[in-house]
């Protein structure tokens, strides 16, 4: 196996650069009486641990009275986990414990949280209930992973041995500018560079995608992870060209399109020629339906032959329409404003419509434009003034993924590679020792 380590954004790239790396509660039987509570908190042995989760609709506070916890005592639990989880962050996958002394009083709660996180809640030396996070540190490796698509992306990256969340995380990545279920095509090629957390020797998923490449039939497209000071990281193409559009690809995961734009399409029930100014998405009853950019929500209510319809102004120019729906999305009406990818509704059959569908719809200044054929703008580039370390940055994490072979894992720091650049901010790698050789202990 080579081993390797790489670094983040904001570490050195002059000496060195590291690849880095519903259940229902079960209950235990009821706290012993009698015991007596010592005041030297060493002393406290713990003798019952009740645990759970939520149940749907339940609040954090019902959940620990019903182990048994005194009320008052229950509040200032919670009080003290306030600042670190507000009890409307609850969620039903973390799993809760309540630990009593043999006296029957409670003395610790903690929350594991799915990321494995955990939140506790215990008495300080004064009999205060004191809250305190931990958030749980991981081993990060580097994976690299390469390969043609066959039948399609989702095959070709599970194949190698990733999971799902991989291939979305991927695909995401291009969503402004690429369209994996229609420009994929077999024999394409893809290769990226992804983190991997661990705890222990157990993976428990992946973090960022740092670099990314896929060429095919249809173009290349090139990213690369890059955080502006003070802002969060997104991704950028290779000369700082942000692959951020203000409209997503699609606004739907879909089987095909059923129809065309066009200014004379026959209609399957009234029977007539009729333009239809849109994109007719096929697609299963219920399939969520995103918003594709930023914007507010000027229409949402029954719209005829429309059915269900949702109308979105993204800004002076551009609105976007979606109609047909079984059902809108979770406060969805009219004045609210929406995120780019935001569930507005779900794929349905009504007003004039043969079967589930979204009839999707755009205006550029009023007037219905093919949503298939705009050229949409991109949000900001890098400015001029970041430029160079970006280019820096970019250049190095592209030769890494020249460089690295298919099927590489790099460890956090079990080699560290010296000089990469050479003295020089070019990016270039001018003599990067042998993959895989290791320093002197």
């Amino acid at each position: 196996m080579h081993m390797i380590a790489i670094t983040r954004r904001g570490w050195s790239f002059l000496v060195a650069l590291i690849l880095f790396a519903g259940c229902r509660s079960h209950e235990a039987s009821a706290p012993e009486e009698g015991a007596v509570l010592t005041d030297d908190p060493a002393a406290v042995q713990e003798t019952t641990l009740l645990e759970g989760e939520l149940e749907p609709g339940e609040t954090p506070m019902g959940w620990v009275l019903r182990r048994g916890v005194e009320p008052n005592t229950a509040y200032a639990i919670l009080e003290a986990l306030q600042p670190h989880l507000a009890a409307s962050r609850f969620r039903t996958d973390d799993r809760l414990l309540v630990s009593f002394a043999s006296s029957g009083e409670p003395i610790r709660f903690e929350v594991k949280r799915r990321n494995r996180d955990r939140l506790i809640v215990e008495r300080d030396a004064s009999g205060l209930w004191v809250g305190s996070f931990e958030k749980k540190q991981f081993r990060r490796e580097i994976a690299r992973f390469e390969g043609e698509i066959g039948s399609s992306l989702w095959e070709s990256i599970t194949g190698r041995g990733a999971s799902p969340e991989l291939v979305i995380l991927f695909a995401d990545i291009f969503a402004w500018t690429f369209d994996f279920l229609t420009d994929c095509r077999s024999g394409d090629h893809f290769e990226f560079l992804v983190e991997t957390l661990y705890d222990g020797e157990e993976r428990v998923g992946y973090g960022d995608i740092l670099v990314a490449r896929y060429n095919g039939d249809r173009g290349e497209v090139e990213a690369v992870r890059y955080a502006l000071p003070g802002e969060k990281a997104h991704y950028f193409a290779r000369d700082g060209e942000s692959l951020q559009k203000i409209f997503l690809k699609s606004p739907l995961n879909y089987r095909r399109i059923s129809s065309g734009f066009t200014h004379a399409r026959f209609h399957p029930i009234l029977k007539r020629y009729r333009p239809h100014l849109g994109i007719d998405y096929a697609a299963n009853r219920g399939t969520p339906i995103v918003s594709i950019g930023d914007g507010v929500v000027v229409k949402s209510r029954w719209n005829g032959g429309f059915g269900n319809y949702v109308e979105i102004k993204h800004n002076r120019t551009y609105t976007t329409t979606y109609g047909h729906l079984s059902k809108y999305g979770k406060g969805i009406k009219e004045g609210v404003r929406v995120s780019q990818g935001q569930v507005i509704g779900y794929v349905g059959s009504t007003g004039l419509s043969t079967g589930p569908h979204l009839d999707f719809r755009m205006k550029k200044n009023g007037t219905h434009v093919n949503p298939l054929k705009i050229d949409v703008p991109s949000a900001d580039p890098i400015p001029k003034d970041e430029l160079a370390d970006f280019l820096q940055h970019s250049g190095f994490y592209f030769a890494a993924l020249q460089m690295l072979p298919e099927g590489f894992l790099a460890r956090g720091n079990d080699l560290t590679v010296t000089a990469l650049l050479g003295g020089s901010r070019s990016g270039l790698i001018p003599q990067a020792p042998a993959i895989g050789d290791r320093p002197a202990p």
